[in-house]
């Protein structure tokens, strides 16, 4: 598992130096190429029974549309692993808080991928908020270990909420 994270590029919400994992060759950069964009629309494609907010297969044509006009309070950002996209990262900004959503490809599980991608995105944003799927469990886990507050749920979605405690 990647102990902190190697992050390459820049964003509105500010580029994060961090060491690579001494395990993997670990980084986080932001999405910024349309091979990147394919990547995001393949990975959510596989996992889109995961998905809250819609299940629907994406498109090539809506994944090009997306690449060139992306709102500007949505960031992408890419997880690699030796060389090659493990995961992504979309975070997405509301007035004072983001939407976080992950993916790690089935490949790279239980590497740390989404960890990493976790704790990034704490960084960026000092309150984050995740909707989950009540039978996503491992996702579940994953954000109640990442320290975020089970925040409600309505029988189907379940919302945890992290708020950086200020030093």
């Amino acid at each position: 598992m990647p102990s902190s994270v190697d992050i390459i590029g820049r964003s509105f919400f500010g580029a994060l130096a961090m060491t690579s994992s001494d395990n993997h060759n670990f980084h986080i950069r932001v999405a910024t190429s349309i091979s990147d964009f394919l990547f995001l629309r393949r990975l959510r494609n596989r996992v889109r029974h995961q998905m809250t907010n819609s299940t629907a297969s994406v498109g090539y044509l809506w994944q090009f549309r997306f690449y060139l006009s992306k709102p500007p309070n949505v960031e992408v950002y890419i997880a690699w692993i030796s060389a090659k996209r493990a995961g992504y990262l979309l975070l997405r900004r509301e007035s004072t808080s983001c939407f976080i959503t992950e993916a790690v490809d089935e490949r790279f599980r239980k590497a740390g991928v989404a960890t990493g991608l976790v704790r990034f995105a704490q960084e960026c944003c000092a309150d984050l908020t995740a909707e989950i799927l009540l039978t996503n469990t491992a996702s579940i886990k994953l954000h109640q270990s990442a320290g975020f507050q089970f925040a409600g749920d309505d029988g189907r979605i379940v919302i945890y909420r992290y708020k950086r405690q200020r030093q």
